[in-house]
Parts: structure tokens; sequence; C-alpha cells
């Protein structure tokens, strides 16, 4: 009766011991090992800028020399960097130690295979810039900034114009 009794508190005891082990081995090699907290990320349309509370403003915009974009969608606006929280990814942490901290950002519709990107002298209004993604140092553009929309097979469909 005591063996028994044994053997099913040291399953009992190796079962808690196996959840909690996967759960630290799961973390490692997820979000802890990702490290998302490290990286600057941006929101995808407005409303979710205004629910991290880093929406700043909505930016005017005009597509000029546009072919066949039925359907296309295009909002660009300014928001605060930020980063995730240490422990989850709907914590926001503004980044208000950065060189640059605002994003020109946009929201668009996804369901095209068309990709948007700042033409290489425009890269130069902004403060800095990668391909897709404009950061400033303050709120506002200084000057007009054109982005390329290339259709399938790096066709030009049309310029974007933000000011």
């Amino acid at each position: 009766m005591k063996k028994g009794i044994v053997i099913f508190i040291s399953i009992i005891l190796f079962s808690i011991l196996m959840y909690y082990a996967f759960g630290v081995f799961s973390s490692s090699i997820g979000w802890y090992g990702y490290q998302k907290w490290k990286y600057r990320v941006h929101t995808s349309n407005i409303e979710k800028s205004k629910q991290r509370k880093v929406f700043v403003k909505e930016l005017e915009y005009k597509i000029v020399d546009s072919a066949n974009l039925k359907g296309f969608s295009f909002k660009p606006y300014i928001e605060k960097g930020f980063r995730y929280g240490y422990h989850s990814m709907e914590d926001t942490r503004v980044d208000n130690f950065s060189h640059y901290p605002f994003n020109l950002n946009y929201e668009r519709n996804k369901k095209d295979s068309i990709s948007l990107d700042i033409f290489p002298d425009d890269k130069k209004k902004l403060d800095s810039s990668d391909a897709v993604w404009g950061y400033l140092k303050q709120p506002y553009l200084k000057d007009t900034v054109r982005i390329k929309i290339d259709g399938a097979g790096n066709h030009q469909r049309g310029i974007i114009k933000i000011w």
C-alpha cells in the first residue's frame, strides 16, 4: 500500500516538474528566444495605433499616374516609435530615447500583390529610412515624399505623394 502511494506521489511530482520544464523550454524558444522587445515595431493601421496610444496625426496624400488600382486603399500617418513590452506584444514601450522618435507609417490593404517603396531621392527628405519605412525627428514631414507603387513583375503602377 505504501509503495503504491509513493509511486502515485512520484508520478504527480514528476508531472508537475515536466509541466514547468516544458514552460521554460517553450519560453526560451518562443517569446524570450526571439527577444521581440529589443526591436522597434510599427502598427498596421490607424485604429491599432490609437489603441496603443502612439498615433500622432494623419497625413495628406494623392495618388498620381496610377494604372488599374481598383480596390487599393492607402492612408499615411505619423506615430511615435515604440517597442513591445518585455513580457507581451500587447504592452507598448514608447521609444523616447531614440534619435528618430516618430515613424512615417501607412495603412493599406494587403490583398493585392503591390509593393510600396520610397523613392531613393525622397529618402533624403526623411531623417532616416529604409526601403519601406521612414523615421522622423519631429512629428511632421519637411517636404513631399513620393512612394512608388510596384505591381507583380516589378511593373510600376503609380506614385503616391505624401505631405
